[in-house]
């Protein structure tokens, strides 16, 4: 994690304190490309999320310092009578929430409507070209860079001499970055006594989903 710190040691025995600045993220196999713009698009919108938030917050100190003032200021004989509610202000800011709210639902309903007019042949061809579009970069550049590591920066590092491309091929490559095994007999309990009870968001989610394809496939049988 950035901003972490370590201690690290040097061939000589000595010691030197570190903290990590960059951390370069790069998949180790094809199947972990596959996930990684999903990964990307995850953390970007826990961003957006923690930054609309950190805004709505400061917007809300700022609101409640600037009426704390008001009100200090309505004490005094000498102030102004404060301004009026502005109906039409809160208005037009709910109406282009309405109206952005709309688009998305708009453009939602049109893409999956297109989706139910394809056969049911067709579907599944549908979601694999989606997949293929978004994964598909992502696995084609991890092949070009799987096939490319070479060894010979980290033994150059380590204090041999390498004059040479020690590259590494997929079965090296597979041996070195492969997942850790139980030993034989272990037992592992993914059970957590203590965690906090989760809600099923989930289900609701697919729930709605279902309803909505519901709905748009009885509109349609209904209008043919």
């Amino acid at each position: 994690m950035v901003g972490r710190h370590a201690v690290f040691y040097d061939r000589q025995g000595r010691d030197w304190d570190a903290k990590v600045i960059r951390l370069i993220e790069n998949p180790i196999s094809v199947r972990e490309a596959f996930w990684t713009p999903y990964r990307r698009l995850g953390r970007m919108f826990a961003d957006q999320v923690q930054k609309i938030a950190r805004a709505r917050e400061q917007s809300v100190e700022q609101s409640a310092t600037k009426t704390l003032d008001n009100a200090t200021k309505s004490l005094s004989p000498t102030t102004a009578p404060a301004a009026a509610f502005d109906v039409g202000r809160f208005a037009g800011i709910f109406a282009a929430i309405g109206l952005a709210v709309g688009a998305i639902g708009t453009a939602l309903a049109s893409v999956m409507a297109g989706f139910l007019a394809l056969h049911v042949w067709q579907m599944p061809m549908a979601l694999l070209g989606v997949l293929a579009v978004i994964s598909g970069p992502s696995m084609i550049m991890a092949w070009f860079k799987l096939h490319s590591r070479n060894l010979g920066p980290i033994l150059e590092g380590n204090g041999w001499a390498i004059n040479t491309r020690a590259r590494i091929n997929i079965a090296f490559g597979t041996a070195l970055t492969q997942l850790a095994q139980l030993p034989p007999g272990a037992e592992r309990s993914l059970i957590d006594p203590y965690a906090e009870k989760r809600q099923p968001w989930l289900v609701y989610f697919l729930g709605g989903v279902l309803v909505v394809l519901a709905v748009l496939w009885w509109h349609r049988h209904k209008s043919g």
